[in-house]
């Protein structure tokens, strides 16, 4: 899955042509996306094992300037489990991200993001749940549709640090897809 991400990035970075940009037109622009999509399970065994991937829900606002963007992002996970018991897993990561932007000249502009905060694990059924240090990387890309909107579509690698609530020690590792609108202020 890191590969395929990897060869669509570089892809698309192709495709786009080469403009790439020293400075932006103006001055701090800011963003609001909302995204849903799908997230699939890694780590640990028994939430790949368990778990259908899910549907999933991005909300991020942000500011930035030239080829860089921070924001924080609200991104929620509701995993249905396949067994019998009603076990459906919920994840919350709650980020502070950092989006670069190698391409801004062109309607189609790809960007590779890294984020860490706050992680949250929980079960409703069983009582369980595990707070604690989130963090994770991807890649997406933006379509310009004019200068206010963009659609964009994003892919993520997310790690919550939750191994001493895990019987085989693993972190919480899930990869979220997202596809979904991002308007400029």
């Amino acid at each position: 899955m890191k590969h395929s991400v990897i060869l669509l990035l570089v892809v698309l970075i192709f495709i786009s042509g080469p403009s790439l940009s020293h400075a932006a037109k103006g001055g701090i622009q800011y963003t609001a996306s909302v995204g849903i999509g799908a997230g699939f399970p890694l780590k640990p065994e028994a939430f790949k094992d368990h778990w259908d991937p899910s549907f999933g829900l991005l909300l991020d606002v942000g500011a930035g300037k030239s080829l860089v963007e921070l924001s924080v992002s609200f991104d929620y996970n509701f995993f249905l489990s396949d067994t019998q018991d009603p076990q459906d897993a919920n994840l919350l990561a709650l980020f502070a991200n950092i989006k670069i932007k190698p391409i801004s000249k062109t309607s189609v502009r790809p960007y590779i993001l890294l984020g860490g905060g706050y992680f949250r694990y929980w079960i409703v059924d069983l009582d369980l749940y595990d707070n604690s240090l989130g963090y994770g990387g991807g890649a997406g890309v933006e379509l310009e549709m004019n200068d206010e909107q963009r659609l964009f579509i994003e892919v993520k690698n997310i790690f919550g640090r939750t191994r001493e609530t895990n019987d085989d020690r693993a972190n919480t590792e899930y990869v979220p897809v997202r596809l979904g609108l991002t308007f400029v202020f």
